[in-house]
């Protein structure tokens, strides 16, 4: 029987593409968009974050009976074209909740509780000096934890934070199930927002929540805030996110994801000493990308007509 051909838009992990080229005709293409021969070619399509798959892409198309995304988010391919289609989409919701979790956590550390090293042998009077010095006037220890969409990874964040003795509220919404939220406090967003040390977001891309997160947003914000985005570059208005960063240098923005990527050469967040930037890498552990990359089972499981485990919708 003929493998069935499937198309790999950006590269995924060594061990899942294996697997998969012992079963099917695989095309890799590197970063590049795909030409109308290799769309001709695919029956099955694998795509991380930045294929858009729409209309356009569809009509160009015309053999596709899979799409798979390499992740969880979904705001890169248009759901309504594709099941008009008839063509299933599959993804992997659950395979970066650690990364994500990690990357929030740890850079929420490195804001409140920065850790000084030595570097070189130290006299006594010195030494005592250098530890006076290396005290922290923040701790993550009985300091708010406000968590802005309260789904697989923020309920995840909320549990580490109890572990660290935060006190965390969120907002979502929907109501969140008491066994899934813990001690978390429901909130509306601009209690929220006012009330939170540290403020970390984690909603979807979805049309809706572009620019969510306004001026008005950051007007509730607290001048000492520790904001972190680790979910989609379009929720947050990059404009009112670099007013806010120059005009209170207490505060600290971490930002992962961008809108556009990458971040554009004049953008007025580089420079800002308060602001810390990341190349949308909060799901890049070697685990996280694995796990992601299997989603070529669930494309292996439709070509063979079978139900896959995990449809996106």
């Amino acid at each position: 029987m003929t493998h069935p051909r499937v198309l790999i838009t950006e590269p995924i992990a060594t061990s899942p593409l294996e697997w998969l080229r012992t079963r099917a005709q695989v095309r890799v293409l590197d970063r590049d968009a795909p030409s109308d021969a290799d769309l001709e070619f695919a029956q099955a399509m694998v795509v991380r974050t930045y294929t858009r798959v729409d209309e356009a892409l569809l009509d160009r198309a015309p053999n596709l009976r899979v799409v798979a995304r390499a992740g969880v988010g979904l705001d890169n391919i248009d759901l309504d074209a594709c099941r008009s289609r008839g063509i299933p989409v599959v993804h992997t919701p659950a395979a970066n909740t650690e990364g994500v979790v990690e990357f929030v956590t740890s850079m929420m550390l490195r804001v409140l509780r920065p850790i000084t090293t030595l570097d070189q042998p130290l006299e006594p009077a010195r030494w005592g000096r250098f530890r006076d010095e290396a005290v922290t006037p923040r701790t993550c220890v009985g300091s708010s934890l406000g968590i802005v969409g309260m789904g697989r990874i923020g309920s995840r964040v909320a549990r580490v934070a109890e572990s660290l003795g935060m006190r965390v509220g969120y907002h979502d919404l929907i109501e969140i199930d008491e066994r899934s939220r813990g001690d978390a406090i429901p909130m509306d967003l601009d209690a929220l927002a006012s009330q939170s040390q540290v403020l970390t977001i984690h909603v979807d891309g979805r049309a809706s929540n572009a620019k969510l997160f306004g001026s008005s947003f950051f007007a509730m914000l607290r001048p000492d805030v520790v904001l972190i985005n680790a979910a989609r570059g379009m929720v947050l208005d990059t404009d009112a996110a670099t007013e806010f960063a120059r005009s209170h240098p207490e505060a600290r923005l971490i930002l992962d994801v961008h809108d556009p990527e990458p971040i554009p050469e004049e953008s007025a967040l580089w420079g800002l000493r308060n602001v810390i930037l990341t190349p949308h890498i909060a799901a890049g552990t070697r685990q996280a990308k694995e796990a992601m990359s299997w989603v070529v089972r669930d494309v292996m499981r439709v070509l063979s007509g079978e139900a896959p485990e995990y449809p996106a919708g």
